[in-house]
């Protein structure tokens, strides 16, 4: 009896210190670091994260040479669809007024990304990086952070604005415009299927809409559908003239190419919105977490790794067209227009998009520290189906050198279109 006794004792005492030695290497991590730390403390200690606001949630953010340089209060819950049933939970938190954090536009919402199944950490800084090399008036800023919440380390995260309508954020119209975001989840907003290609559109601003302006918004979106999928030849003069913005809609579809995010099949996180012009725009562009990678697309447009071999997939490598069968681009890149201004496009922004691979360098070293630490933490946790590389250094490393070879692809793919 006693010596069943002993051995239950060494089995609780030596994960316990295990935890605790684990737990003071992240703080001072979280206090040595190259990056900022979020602190949040809730009016509970209770970890777990819900999709529910906890009300009265202090938050303070200190530099990295300790400097505190706010302090506030704040509503936070849990946010996401797969990445909320991870280990590593993504926070959204909203204050009761505008707040500018770390020198972004103040904003009374603001997202903690938590990155879990990238192990670089970074895709999502870069796919944001590059959508503000191209022409769209708005796409979301970010930084990268630690979070600690209640005194315990949850990791590196990436800091950005919520998507909404406003002056300094999605110019929809404010009397008649609507922010859509089509996207194969439910949600509780209103919602509808296009008639032709039955995409899911959620409406997310504005916050109510009566049947008068859904069957508005349903109207444009088939309008654009009827001009596309009839069976005479698609007068796509009349579409861009009445319906949609060009240029917007060719610089969502390169960000997504040149990222590798095959999500828009899906379609998932693909945003519109209706412009003071009258047309449809597209974006912003949101969720990269699974881009720069190989990916399978199976016959639902859900996107499987690449590795498992599974059937009746369409593969998609560094050297594929990603986003070829996407909301309306099957027809779109027909258009000789179309695919004439991407080239032209590509054209412009080639050289600051191979700029972005020094700024990736940047990064890496920066959030360094903590990307080590996140990697202790919950790099156990994860069963890598999309990262296959299982560090952040070698997650990193292949992450540069994926762009670069994707940057190469593009070149000369779209060279033959001009």
């Amino acid at each position: 009896m006693e010596h069943k006794k002993k051995t239950s004792t060494k089995a609780w005492i030596k994960p316990l210190l295990s935890s605790l030695f684990t737990m003071i290497f992240c703080v001072v991590y979280a206090q040595s670091g190259n990056i900022p730390v979020i602190h949040i403390t809730t009016t509970s200690d209770e970890q777990t994260i819900t999709r529910s606001w906890l009300p009265h949630t202090k938050i303070t953010i200190t530099l990295p040479d300790g400097k505190t340089i706010l302090q506030d209060e704040m509503d936070l819950k849990g946010f996401g669809n797969s990445s909320f049933n991870k280990p590593k939970k993504p926070l959204t938190f909203r204050f009761t007024h505008d707040v500018s954090l770390l020198g972004m536009t103040p904003n009374k919402k603001w997202y903690l990304v938590s990155n879990f199944m990238d192990h670089s950490l970074l895709r999502n800084a870069l796919a944001l990086s590059v959508a503000h090399q191209t022409s769209m008036p708005w796409n979301s800023s970010w930084r990268m952070a630690e979070v600690v919440k209640n005194g315990v380390l949850q990791g590196c995260y990436l800091i950005g604005e919520e998507i909404h309508v406003g002056k300094d954020w999605v110019d929809a119209d404010p009397q008649t415009g609507f922010l859509a975001e089509l996207d194969t989840y439910p949600g509780k907003d209103p919602r509808f299927l296009t008639p032709i290609r039955h995409l899911p559109v959620n409406i997310r601003y504005p916050q109510t809409v009566d049947s008068i302006q859904l069957a508005k918004i349903q109207n444009i979106f088939g309008q654009v559908e009827k001009l596309l999928y009839r069976n005479e030849p698609t007068d796509f003069s009349l579409l861009y003239s009445k319906y949609l913005d060009l240029d917007s809609y060719v610089d969502w579809w390169l960000i997504h190419e040149l990222c590798q995010n095959a999500e828009p099949n899906g379609p998932r996180s693909c945003y519109m919105y209706l412009g003071r012009d009258g047309k449809l725009h597209a974006g912003p562009v949101w969720d990269f977490d699974l881009a720069f990678i190989d990916v399978d697309v199976d016959r639902n447009n859900d996107i499987r790794p690449a590795r498992f071999h599974l059937t009746d997939v369409r593969h998609l490598t560094v050297d594929s067209i990603y986003n070829g069968k996407a909301l309306w681009y099957d027809r779109l890149l027909q258009d000789v227009t179309f695919r004439k201004r991407v080239s032209e496009h590509w054209a412009t922004y080639e050289p600051s998009f191979r700029a972005l691979a020094d700024s990736l360098d940047h990064w890496w070293k920066a959030i360094e520290p903590s990307a080590v630490t996140d990697q202790r933490l919950w790099g156990a946790k994860d069963p890598a189906k999309f990262d296959t590389c299982t560090t952040f250094a070698s997650s990193a490393a292949h992450l540069r050198t994926t762009y670069l070879r994707r940057i190469k692809v593009l070149h000369n793919i779209f060279a033959k279109w001009q």
